[in-house]
């Protein structure tokens, strides 16, 4: 992949706020993980475990503390630190459990197995007919969302407030804890549709939409 540099800038440092580990940051491959966490813990240094990587079907648990048999050398074990101003580093085992697999170097992962066994007339005729349902009901909900998009644009000023009084619901006198938590834990999940938003959004969107109760 060519020359890597690193250049060191001085200036005012941008960082992630917050637990995301979905972000920006520096990957150091280690062909000893549990050698670098140890030294990690004889330092004090706080570390964060990332649980979210894939495992294989036999990879054992994916608890959150890194002591047990998430260390399994059938998974991806990712540790990461912030350096003094912030960033995100992350100690891995990607080469040897993931890396060449995705570049071909390594014919099988552990727990994964890829392709499918052929379908038969019977299952593929019940899939076709299913898949050309869903394509009906995508194709309504698409038409009713291109509706909705411009009854909002003309009878709304756009706000989070007008919106959910278009919809009708009825705002509530607080967010409900349970749900904002729930949609706070949705963070870690890639791409999930609330990974962009902040609390206070997510918030303002529960409480003018009555905690989601129409």
């Amino acid at each position: 992949m060519g020359n890597c540099e690193l250049h060191l800038i001085k200036g005012k440092p941008i960082v992630p706020e917050g637990d995301d580990l979905v972000v920006g940051h520096i990957s150091i491959d280690s062909d000893n993980v549990l050698g670098a966490l140890d030294k990690l813990q004889k330092m004090n240094v706080p570390f964060r475990k990332n649980s979210s990587v894939p495992a294989g079907a036999d990879a054992g648990s994916m608890n959150t503390n890194a002591n047990d048999d998430m260390m399994s050398d059938k998974i991806v074990t990712q540790f990461f630190v912030r350096d003094p101003d912030g960033y995100y580093i992350e100690v891995c085992n990607c080469d040897e459990t993931l890396t060449k697999y995705c570049l071909g170097e390594k014919d099988a992962l552990p727990g994964y197995e890829e392709g499918v066994k052929p379908f038969s007339f019977a299952t593929a005729s019940v899939t076709i007919s299913l898949m050309q349902r869903w394509v009906a009901k995508l194709d309504a909900r698409r038409d009713q969302t291109k509706t909705l998009s411009e009854k909002v644009k003309k009878e709304t000023d756009g706000s989070v407030e007008e919106i959910a009084k278009l919809l009708g619901y009825t705002p509530a006198c607080e967010v409900d804890a349970t749900i904002l938590q729930t949609l706070k834990d949705r963070h870690s999940i890639y791409s999930d549709i609330w990974q962009n938003e902040e609390v206070d959004d997510i918030e303002s969107v529960l409480v003018a939409a009555g905690n989601g109760k129409l």
